[in-house]
């Protein structure tokens, strides 16, 4: 909320006290780098460019400080003795202030034709400085009112004069030490713990439910001292935390929440959640860091007793990091609070609720707010809302409640669900791919239940009628049919295995020397043993052996030749014309590639054939057999080495899959 007049009065005293305070500090380091007293009386015998750095510092100090100052020089008279009159020959805006009068008219006068600091007391200290170079200070009373003068001089005949009224000080003073004891007694009143810390650390205030309920000791105890000077009051580990927090807010100058456990003085461990923000002075500049904590244990206690006190209500309304709007009946905000103004990054007046470029306006749904003048009960609505270009939902609640006046309004208090809401999207869609797995896994059963019923029905049949007595000749053949389907049989239950073996990180890729040439040899080999069994005449290559130098590298080859396999495999099942082409090239890593004229992979299908159970066509199951587990395996294998697989295919022209592999060379 905006602070009325009386704070914005009280607060610029406040920091007009403190930077008349700097300004005075500034004087005396000036004084002490420009030299010692005699300097300033013997200027003539000093260098130039000290007397022109000494004014040209003089002058920028005139010009920016906030008590009155001005330079006056010394009129002699004709037999060359000083006289108590001078001439105002530098004034700032303070003393132009005080006189009354631009600056421009007090310039090249005297005291008198301006009618200010000509008495006496004031023009004899004047005198003395600028003749004798010795420093004044000290009171002086004139009209029922008491300054401070301080007087120096800059060069011979010329003096300098700085005098503020203290009684407004003393006023002001009092002032101060009244808000800061009303500010006491009323953050004590705040059921919450409330601290305040200077930026390096230091409380500056705390409230009686932080310095009693969570640190265990009185307030005086706490202020100016750090976290870690309380150490002896909680674990240092806790002090450690609150100064890594306190820097990494410093250094992010935002808004810092956290939760977290902490051990009160009563012995009990509850969570809180902290909320810290940098707070800016009078000038604008970061002045300390504001904390509230929330007992998370008790939020909803803290919440009925907010609607319960109208005062807690007022001082947590700020401190609360969900947004709040406080309207009326026909929509227009009377109250927001600063999570509001800051989450949607308001800088338009709310005085002026009725633009549309207020992005807070949106949480207003003026529909509701005609349904709760008819009825007390709370209407809460999902909002989608724009914040920093982004997309963001809010649950908002709407309740009807008395103001501070007695009055009814609206309070509208929003919850960002965003996140919720991804989860959901996120489960609906997990949901999805349980269930695809589910189907995939139930087809992949099934399919697994013909291919292994196919051969185990061979070898029962094939058993049966060698029993019943056939010739050697037949016995032969019936043995070299049930040996094929036993081997069949076999691969699949292999291909389970590896499967389990790969989801439970059994799997050890090996790092030895190996031969990419044997490598090669033993996948041709495999494709012609391939192509024999399926029956299929196809024209087949492979690319030429490498020299023995280039052969021999540090790999593992037995998982090299199990991927090549795979690859071959799948190729001779869905190729029947045409040709097969396998090969390997050595570049920075290992490039082995399969390439045939099959039927092809749909556009759409590319990317799910390295997923189990699946093939680009699920009905291909039937027509060309196989369990959906070969290039899944192949795929894990070659991303457990480290390396990676990819396919360019064209449907009814073949495709081609690529597998590299790092190695190193084997120097021999």
């Amino acid at each position: 909320m905006l602070n009325n007049g009386v704070d914005i009065q009280k607060r610029s005293e406040l920091e007009r006290l403190t930077d008349e305070n700097h300004v005075l500090k500034t004087l005396l380091r000036r004084y002490a780098t420009y030299g010692s007293q005699w300097s300033f009386n013997n200027l003539e015998t000093d260098v130039t460019a000290q007397l022109h750095y000494t004014e040209k510092s003089y002058n920028m100090l005139f010009n920016n400080m906030l008590a009155a100052s001005f330079c006056g020089d010394i009129v002699y008279n004709d037999d060359g003795q000083p006289t108590q009159t001078y001439i105002i020959v530098e004034a700032n805006t303070r003393f132009a202030e005080f006189a009354k009068l631009p600056i421009e008219e007090i310039i090249g006068k005297t005291a008198e034709q301006i009618g200010v600091c000509c008495s006496k007391q004031w023009s004899e200290p004047f005198l003395n400085t600028a003749t004798t170079g010795n420093n004044f200070c000290s009171e002086i009373v004139e009209n029922n009112c008491i300054y401070k003068l301080n007087v120096f001089s800059t060069k011979k005949g010329r003096f300098c004069a700085v005098f503020q009224n203290i009684n407004v000080k003393a006023a002001a003073e009092t002032l101060i030490k009244q808000n800061f004891s009303f500010l006491q007694k009323t953050i004590d009143a705040i059921p919450t713990p409330v601290f305040f810390k200077d930026t390096e650390g230091r409380y500056v205030m705390c409230n009686q439910a932080y310095s009693t309920d969570v640190i265990g000791v009185e307030q005086e105890n706490i202020i100016g001292k750090t976290a870690l000077e309380l150490s002896k009051y909680f674990p240092r580990e806790y002090a450690d935390l609150y100064l890594e927090k306190d820097i990494q807010l410093i250094k992010e100058q935002g808004v810092q929440v956290y939760e977290g456990p902490i051990k009160c003085a009563d012995g009990e461990t509850r969570q809180y959640i902290v909320t810290k923000k940098l707070i800016k002075n009078y000038n604008g500049e970061y002045d300390g860091i504001l904390g509230v904590m929330q007992d998370v244990n008790h939020i909803v206690r803290s919440q009925k007793e907010l609607a319960e006190s109208e005062n807690r209500y007022k001082m947590l309304f700020n401190g609360i990091r969900q947004p709040i709007i406080v309207v009326d009946f026909d929509g227009n905000i009377i109250m927001i609070n600063s999570t509001a103004v800051e989450l949607f990054e308001d800088s338009a007046d709310i005085s002026r609720p009725t633009q549309s470029e207020i992005p807070a306006l949106k949480l207003i749904n003026k529909d509701a707010l005609a349904k709760l003048s008819q009825s007390d009960k709370p209407i809460t609505t999902r909002i989608a809302v724009e914040v920093s270009g982004q997309e963001r939902w809010y649950m908002c609640t709407m309740q009807p409640i008395d103001d501070f006046f007695g009055e009814r309004v609206v309070q509208i208090f929003a919850n960002d669900i965003t996140e919720i809401k991804r989860y959901q999207s996120e489960l609906i869609q997990e949901k999805k791919h349980v269930e695809q797995a589910n189907n995939l896994k139930t087809a992949f059963l099934a399919n697994i239940a013909h291919e292994t019923r196919t051969p185990i029905n061979v070898i029962s049949g094939f058993v049966q009628l060698i029993q019943q007595g056939i010739s050697e000749e037949k016995r032969r053949d019936y043995l070299n049919v049930i040996f094929s389907s036993c081997k069949k049989l076999l691969e699949i239950i292999d291909d389970i295995v590896e499967l389990s073996k790969i989801e439970t990180g059994q799997i050890k890729v090996r790092h030895e020397i190996c031969s990419i040439n044997s490598v090669l040899e033993e996948a041709f080999f495999y494709l012609q043993e391939t192509l024999r069994e399926h029956g299929k005449n196809l024209n087949i290559s492979k690319t030429p052996s490498l020299p023995d130098s280039e052969s021999l590298v540090y790999a593992d080859g037995q998982r090299i030749s199990q991927v090549f396999k795979k690859l071959i495999y799948n190729a001779a099942t869905y190729t029947s014309s045409g040709r097969i082409d396998i090969g390997v090239n050595i570049h920075q890593k290992l490039e082995f590639f399969v390439n045939d004229t099959g039927i092809g992979i749909p556009d759409d299908k590319l990317e799910v054939i390295f997923e189990k159970f699946r093939q680009a066509d699920e009905g291909a199951t039937r027509q060309y057999g196989g369990n959906g587990l070969g290039l899944s395996i192949a795929s894990e294998l070659v991303a457990r080495m480290g390396g990676s697989i990819t396919v360019l295919s064209k449907t009814g022209q073949g495709s081609k899959f690529v597998f590299t592999i790092p190695y190193e060379k084997a120097n021999l």
